[in-house]
């Protein structure tokens, strides 16, 4: 064997922190594909930012590869597996920068089809946004349900809720519900009483009229990883959503990889929104926490994260148009 070619200390140290790298990126890759170690500590949250967790892994490859590439005591095939390991990373930073959506501006949406309703989901971080804000998006949308994460209905003050809407709330739970005149009447028919605030079900008074709305603001996971509220959360979500009429909203303080299969209960996610989390970095290191969660006798027609200028509060507002499904051809 060549001089060059014999492994030597430095070399086989850089050849293991690469393959360490490349194992924890596959690990990684599994967690978003396939939902493994979907609730696993800081594992979890870190699901939620692929593009911070393959930028640091990138960089640190790269750095690797540098100094294979730089020693004069590593081996080539020290370089080799360091420049493959970062090459893969960069594939894998690549995709995920093609596949992440942008933010759109509200004025940008077309309208709604004839038998789609849609929905608009927003953490206004209490006062952070004033009522003067949300009600120019909602007129700018016109949407037919709006949830409110983080405002509690009881802080509601005159001029708060736009004309042609009704407001829904529970004592306690920070989440603000608002439906257009012109779906039917709705009652608050559950609310979880675990003491996390998670949100309520709001059931149209007249059976099968309107779809259950599932309205939500999770707790967030602690900074040592914490998820057992978060995690109760969902749970309460899934029990929610045993109807097929269902549509869950809200900030749900997690990804759709956290989500066992990307359900829950009859809820799957709608579809891929842009990071909402937190509007002040680019999308790309963001997290999409906000989401909409639709049941099997909807789909999503069209589904947007906003990028609305002078925003208060850290979270971009969503909207989604959801169609009634077509099952075998006949609409449910």
């Amino acid at each position: 064997m060549p001089e060059k070619d014999r492994p030597t200390r430095r070399g086989t140290f850089l050849i293991a922190c690469a393959a360490a790298l490349g194992v924890i990126a596959l690990v990684y890759i599994s967690g978003l594909q396939v939902g493994f170690g979907a609730r696993w500590g800081l594992f979890s949250g870190a699901l939620a930012f692929p593009g911070i967790v393959f930028a640091g892994l990138l960089a640190a490859s790269l750095v690797l590869s540098f100094v294979a590439v730089a020693s004069g005591r590593a081996s080539r095939s020290a370089r080799i597996v360091t420049g493959s390991v970062s090459a893969g990373l960069l594939a894998a930073m690549v995709v995920t920068l093609a596949v992440t959506p942008a933010p759109v501006p509200p004025e940008s949406l077309p309208a709604r089809s004839a038998d789609a309703l849609r929905l608009l989901a927003w953490n206004v971080q209490q006062t952070a946004e004033s009522p003067d804000a949300r009600n120019r998006l909602i007129e700018t949308l016109e949407p037919d349900v709006v949830v409110f994460s983080e405002l509690y209905e009881g802080n509601l003050q005159s001029g708060d809720v736009p004309a042609g809407y009704v407001s829904y709330g529970v004592r306690g739970i920070a989440v603000t519900v608002l439906v257009a005149d012109d779906l039917p009447p709705y009652r608050v028919s559950a609310a979880d009483d675990s003491g996390a605030t998670s949100g309520f079900v709001l059931t149209a008074e007249t059976d099968g009229a309107a779809p259950e709305i599932v309205a939500v603001h999770l707790v967030r996971p602690g900074i040592d990883g914490d998820t057992t509220l978060r995690d109760r959360g969902l749970d309460w979500i899934a029990e929610q959503c045993a109807s097929p009429d269902a549509i869950a909203a809200g900030d749900f303080n997690a990804v759709a990889p956290n989500m066992p299969r990307g359900r829950l209960g009859f809820c799957r996610s709608a579809a891929v929104f842009a990071p909402s989390w937190p509007a002040s970095i680019p999308p790309l290191f963001g997290a999409a926490i906000d989401n909409v969660l639709v049941s099997e006798r909807w789909d999503a027609e069209r589904v947007a994260t906003l990028d609305v200028p002078g925003l208060r509060t850290d979270h971009r507002p969503i909207v989604a148009d959801v169609v009634p499904a077509l099952i075998e051809g006949a609409a449910r």
